[in-house]
């Protein structure tokens, strides 16, 4: 026998003298995990799905999340009289100040501040912001024909009731020329389907108002999440009569979702997982020793959630999820051990020797293929595997030092199979042959699977929430569903100057109802220098005195004094100051200034959004290759560049767990022939698992890569074991060993099926196909393919 197997004859006759210390070690360790585990924090929230390192997958994920109504509570007022909005704008305003009382202080019902001050910025800036096509507009507007036609509507407003407060307006503009930096605000529409009623958000229908919520509750955080709206929904019973209702979208809603969906899976996955192991342990064991068999995998979930708790006190709620399947996963080492012991023969410090190889090698192979998720990018994924790999090492030390010990052998061996019934004994060739067919058909049908890179694959989205959402599109257009053009810059003036080109490459292709940019409000300095230098220049060579001659000669017509547009005249010929973001800001548009500009301490962003199209997208995904520096994150693309990064991770992660596996079964076996059969389980539950998706129309997530993991470590197992009991000579035991041990696993497997949260349940659906078909290969195919009898 190998001397690192003989070790654990030499541990068991040192403790069978020391079995009280070994005994006490063993329930310290598990209650010292138990109280390590009661620091855990368990995040209910979608972070655990996010990739968190620097791919462009990763990349993108982070830049969707400065989209502006990400981050924000969309409250939707519905049920206002079209023909009248005054009825919506006092309800509407009635329930900003119930948020507000309710410790929600910045809620927006409208531009903030668009009154006098903004208009004074925008008319003083018209000189930084006009281009050569606006001065060609100018020059046709102030023509003597149209300079009197203006002044006569002038006239004629000023004579109305509210003429008095247009008085300083027609002197400082009296052609409206300002009306051309009012056009630029057009660019400036982020809710497609809104017109400002009384400074208010209005839909176009007249029937709604809208009113967004910038929370600094995290969406991730579901905790505060929940008091959040809570909060929300007590000021709206409270603020919106009957006949109204009020509607929140945002992104905390799904979180809040997510973590009761959650919860109510750990319940019900965790009670399920230990009620099905416990059953089958009755079924199969039938002894009082099969209490400790039972108690080795409940112990392990304490000891490897207590380890997780010491490593990082913020577990995600997926990784304890995984405990059923954990459950059933590593308690094939005690099955293995028990029934070995159990039919005794021997002295129980030998056949804990000898059952150690197949255990030790059949751990290194689960070791090995949850390693190979830590090279994960997505943080759940990573801590799933340590979770897994610490209660793998804990299952096998337990197994190997202290169950021995608490099992005695029967007077006789009676676990032989053939009480199972004869399906044990099926002709090889029949099992060979519906074997290859079986396998023949998966392969077909895994070329018909897909793989899905949305998030919303893996997140929990009830039909309320997909009705709020639908309904918040057809109310104010699709306003979160925009792709997003990054300009980027190390200061503010390289990004606003790389924003310039991308705006006068895209702005004649898509209409400004369509196009979200500052371009046309904040240009950098460098263009509104030479912006301010073309009016200058425009106005010069008499343009300017002849306008003036103009404005006097029909002034005169309608009693205009001489002196009444000098405040105008004096703009024409005189360079205002450049237009800044702090004065823009402190005009009242801090809002736009913090949606489209995002600073961070290395670099400045500025956002453009245009329609999430596949033509829009395809277009600009060429011409953005001469603006190197401008980045585009498409929402609709995404999903599909999720789908390659899943598809890359699974064939990476795939060939070096095969790899890896395939090497320690030649160092294990030193047969090509045994290291085939071993491998039988494994290729059984990837076709079967794969084909099994493809024929049933499930899809592929970033999920389903730790279940092939899993199947993987798993089934080769079971091949492990199997190959060194028909080859090696172990008994029999090993067959029932790994049957009651499989069930076992589908038994938590099972159970997470029944999650009603797609994470989960694409690991328990998926894992539980392969696992399912594998089992029957190592029982029934491996016996076959090998020429030898199961008994």
């Amino acid at each position: 026998m190998v001397p690192a197997f003989t070790l654990f004859e030499k541990l068991y006759n040192f403790f069978s003298v020391r079995r009280t210390v070994l005994f006490s070690v063993t329930v310290l360790i598990v209650v010292l995990s138990f109280l390590a585990s009661s620091r855990l924090h368990i995040q209910e929230d979608i972070v655990a799905m996010l990739p968190d390192d620097s791919s462009s997958v990763a990349q993108d994920f982070r830049l969707l999340q400065l989209a502006p109504f990400t981050r924000k509570l969309v409250i939707t007022l519905k049920g206002g009289n079209p023909n009248d909005s005054a009825a919506l704008i006092v309800v509407t305003d009635r329930l900003a100040e119930g948020l507000r009382a309710a410790g929600i202080a910045n809620v927006m019902t409208g531009p903030a501040n668009i009154s006098g001050g903004f208009f004074s910025w925008l008319g003083a800036s018209l000189p930084n912001l006009t281009t050569e096509k606006d001065l060609e507009r100018l020059a046709a507007g102030s023509s003597p024909d149209e300079v009197r036609s203006r002044l006569r509507n002038s006239y004629e407003q000023l004579l109305s009731p509210e003429g008095w407060a247009l008085k300083g307006n027609v002197q400082t503009d009296p052609l409206s020329f300002s009306s051309l930096a009012l056009e630029k605000m057009r660019f400036l529409n982020m809710v497609p389907n809104m017109r400002l009623v009384q400074n208010h958000f209005v839909a176009a229908d007249g029937t709604s108002a809208l009113l967004v919520v910038d929370s600094a509750v995290s969406m991730t955080d579901s905790g505060g999440s929940r008091d959040l709206l809570e909060r929300i929904s007590t000021a709206i019973t409270a603020s919106v009569p009957a006949g109204m209702t009020a509607t929140v979208v945002s992104g905390h809603r799904y979180t809040l979702v997510n973590a009761d969906t959650i919860k109510r899976d750990l319940y019900v996955v965790l009670t399920l997982s230990v009620v099905a192991v416990f059953a089958i342990y009755l079924v199969f064991l039938r002894s009082l020793s099969a209490v400790f068999v039972f108690l080795v995998p409940t112990s392990i979930l304490v000891i490897a959630t207590g380890v997780i708790a010491l490593y990082d006190v913020n577990v995600f709620a997926v990784t304890l999820g995984f405990g059923g399947v954990l459950l059933g996963m590593v308690d094939e080492y005690a099955m293995l051990i028990y029934f070995s012991c159990r039919q005794g023969g021997k002295d129980p410090a030998v056949i804990t020797a000898e059952v150690s190889r197949p255990v030790i090698f059949g751990a290194a192979a689960t070791l090995i293929s949850f390693g190979i998720m830590l090279l994960s990018s997505l943080p759940g994924q990573r801590q799933l595997a340590v979770y897994s790999m610490v209660g793998i090492v804990a299952a096998l030390l337990i197994s190997l030092i202290v169950l021995p010990h608490l099992i005695k052998p029967l007077p006789e061996v009676k676990l032989s199979l053939k009480g199972l019934g004869g399906a044990w004994r099926l002709p090889r060739r029949v099992v060979i042959g519906v074997w290859l067919a079986v396998l023949a058909l998966c392969s077909w049908q895994s070329t018909n699977i897909r793989f899905n890179g949305e998030l919303g694959a893996v997140s929990m989205v009830t039909p309320e929430l997909r009705l709020a959402e639908e309904d918040l599109i057809k109310t104010w257009g699709n306003m979160r569903g925009k792709a997003l053009l990054f300009a980027e810059g190390t200061d503010l003036e390289s990004a606003l100057a790389l924003n310039d080109k991308l705006f006068a490459l895209i702005s004649g292709r898509i209409p400004a109802g369509d196009l979200v940019s500052l371009a046309p409000l904040m240009p950098s300095n460098a263009l509104q220098h030479a912006n301010r230098a073309r009016w200058l220049s425009f106005w010069q060579n008499g343009r300017a005195a002849q306008l003036e001659k103009d404005l006097t000669k029909s002034g005169e017509t309608y009693g205009f004094s001489t002196e009444a547009f000098a405040p105008f005249l004096a703009t024409l010929t005189t360079s205002p100051p450049a237009a800044t973001v702090e004065s823009l800001r402190e005009a009242g548009m801090g809002e736009l200034v913090d949606s489209l500009i995002i600073r961070s301490p290395d670099m400045v962003r500025v956002l453009t959004m245009v329609p999430d199209t596949p033509q829009v997208v395809a277009a600009l995904s060429d011409d953005l290759k001469s603006l190197p520096g401008v980045r585009l994150v498409s929402q609709s693309r995404f999903g599909d560049n999720v789908g390659r990064a899943i598809i890359h991770d699974f064939t990476r992660y795939l060939t070096l767990t095969s790899a890896l596996v395939l090497a320690l079964l030649i160092v294990v076996f030193r047969s090509p022939s045994r290291v085939m059969l071993a491998l039988v389980p494994v290729v059984t539950g990837l076709l079967c698992m794969l084909g099994i998706m493809g024929l049933c129309g499930i899809e592929f997530n970033i999920f389903n890569i730790a279940a092939t993991i899993l199947i993987i470590g798993l089934c080769v197992d079971y091949g492990i074991f199997m190959v060194c009991r028909l080859t090696e000579g172990s008994d029999s035991t090993t067959n029932r060993a790994v049957l009651v041990s499989g069930l076992t696993t589908l038994a938590g497997l099972g159970a997470l099926a029944l999650a009603r949260h797609p994470s989960m349940h694409s690991i328990g659906i998926t894992v539980l196909l392969g696992i399912g078909t594998g089992i029957p290969a190592a029982l029934l195919v491996i016996p076959a393919l090998c020429g030898k009898d199961m008994e």
